[in-house]
């Protein structure tokens, strides 16, 4: 990589992020990795500049940590009055549970629950399309963190999101909002848009409501998963996120749109530059989009002035603009995997195609693995095939089932299309192959992702030494998870009671103990059972 500053700099901001919001080994690792690569270029100038430049970055961090740091220690309170907003497209509502993000008058954003007296109240709140503001009395508590080890952490996600609270409403009064500020105004209109169109695919059949809804809409319904296993099961999660990929086939639509209406095409580039950040806010403003939306601009910017960003610049400023946006980004799974995975492309643009993969494959494998324990040998074929067959058949269908929805005819073919698609990716799902790993430590998947990246290099010696290194690693790494040396007494709470484990070394033996479980009194109407209850 010939002329790569301004790449070394957004790394040095991201991992200088990540020491100060969440110091662990790999952040430091790639935090000094970064400095010796900055150093090896031996140009002074460059150095004193990476300097100046980097001190903002790190007063902006450090702020934004301490006053997440100071609004982790609120202490609890019962019975507090508070008031503040809800955007319609935040409001999740799960049998007799009504979930929401609400952002205090205060400026804080919290974690709102609800649970719903009655039918009639959960129908109108499922109707609910309009940016509201509420007066509520119940408790501000923290939020919980995880129980057990390798537990997915509610607390640490959420403060990702700059949220540390929860608040359980005991009563309150909702009121429909009407914003005076131009900006807000249009930003609240653009949210009640979304909540409506959301609320108009209900009408839709499955599994073309949840593809809608993820592909289109920008959320993430509860049965998409649930419905379609095999989405989690061969890593096809990256597809209905809303993302570069996204953004891509919308310029794309939107420029042939404007080619055969005769719009020139400086015209189509200004109006698109402005679409797109209604785009984002429509969809719901979510931080893992920054990067495609900022990345998009730039490419348009580009066209319009004849002027040519090599696709590093392009990445690196997208990254830096985002880490400002949302400093905690690359503390996501989401985060991680977008920019991983587009690094992946800049990197690998004299790769064939089937090596591009590849690496892609690789560098998500320590990722994913780390996140849910498992890989299906067949991931890495399944998305070969099935990425290209995602954007050339299923988006333009799921598009033309959601605008044709007065078409029943339209509606139900491209359903059933779909439907063929979803129950093949299920179908190769459970086929052997599923293997469970463990969780991999972070310093194994900083070092399997780093030696990854070395694998596609250009020098034959480092390639080779690359892939047995990342070989010896991987296979030393399973080996210490399934064949520990130490034996293990753990007790942990699996939401019946708690239960213990007791394992002898080299997992020679592993007894699980059970306490019991939890005694449920009285049966809930068919409105009140959530999802997992069914």
């Amino acid at each position: 990589m010939q002329n790569a500053k301004l790449l070394l700099f957004s790394l040095l901001v991201a991992s200088l992020g990540g020491v100060i919001y969440r110091p662990c080994l790999s952040s430091w690792i790639m935090l000094l990795g970064t400095l010796i690569l900055i150093l090896w270029q031996r140009h002074l100038r460059f150095f004193l500049m990476v300097i100046v430049l980097i001190t903002p970055f790190m007063i902006y961090f450090f702020h934004d940590a301490r006053n997440l740091k100071n609004q982790a220690e609120i202490p609890d309170q019962k019975n507090v009055q508070l008031t503040g907003v809800i955007l319609p497209d935040n409001v999740s509502i799960d049998g007799d549970n009504l979930s929401s993000t609400a952002t205090l008058d205060s400026g804080e954003a919290v974690k709102l629950y609800w649970t719903l007296p009655n039918k009639q109240s959960k129908e109108e709140w499922l109707k609910q399309d309009h940016v509201s503001t509420f007066s509520a009395t119940g408790d501000l508590t923290r939020i919980r963190s995880a129980t057990n080890f390798n537990q997915f952490d509610s607390q640490e996600f959420y403060e990702t999101k700059n949220m540390t609270h929860q608040l359980t409403v005991t009563t309150w009064q909702v009121e429909n909002m009407v914003s005076h500020d131009i900006l807000n105004g249009i930003r609240y209109q653009l949210h009640a848009w979304h909540s409506r169109a959301i609320h108009d695919t209900e009408s839709l059949p499955k599994p073309l409501r949840e593809y809608a809804q993820a592909l289109i809409l920008g959320v993430t319904p509860q049965a998409l998963y649930g419905d379609n296993p095999g989405v989690q099961t061969l890593g096809l999660i990256h597809l209905f996120s809303v993302s570069g990929f996204h953004v891509s086939f919308l310029i794309m639509m939107i420029m042939a749109l404007a080619k055969r209406l005769w719009i020139t095409k400086e015209i189509t580039i200004v109006l698109l530059s402005g679409l797109l950040i209604i785009y984002f806010v429509f969809a719901g403003e979510p931080a893992v989009l920054i990067r495609a939306v900022v990345a998009g601009e730039l490419i348009l910017w580009q066209d319009l002035h004849h002027h040519r960003f090599k696709s590093y610049d392009i990445w690196a400023i997208s990254l830096l603009i985002s880490l400002i946006c949302s400093p905690q980004i690359l503390l996501t799974l989401g985060g991680q995997l977008s920019f991983l995975l587009t690094f992946c492309l800049s990197f690998a643009k004299k790769l064939s195609f089937w090596r591009t993969n590849l690496l892609m494959s690789i560098i998500s494998f320590p990722l994913i693995v780390q996140q849910q324990f498992t890989w299906h040998i067949l991931q890495t074929v399944v998305n070969v095939f099935a990425v290209p067959v995602f954007g050339t058949i299923i988006v333009p269908l799921v598009m033309l089932g959601y605008f044709g929805q007065r078409f029943p005819i339209i509606v139900d073919s491209a359903n059933a299309i779909i439907h063929f698609f979803a129950a093949l990716i299920d179908w190769l799902a459970v086929l052997p192959g599923n293997i469970v790993i463990g969780k991999i430590p972070e310093l194994c998947t900083t070092l399997l992702i780093v030696f990854g990246f070395c694998m596609f290099c250009r020098e034959k010696i480092i390639v080779s030494r690359a892939r047995l290194i990342w070989l010896l690693l991987l296979a030393s790494t399973i080996l210490m998870i399934k064949r520990p040396l130490t034996g293990e007494f753990t007790t942990f709470d699996i939401g019946q009671g708690d239960a213990a484990l007791i394992r002898t070394p080299l997992n020679h033996t592993v007894t699980v103990v059970d306490t019991g479980g939890q005694v449920t009194f009285g049966e809930k109407q068919s409105w009140q059972v959530k999802q997992y209850e069914r």
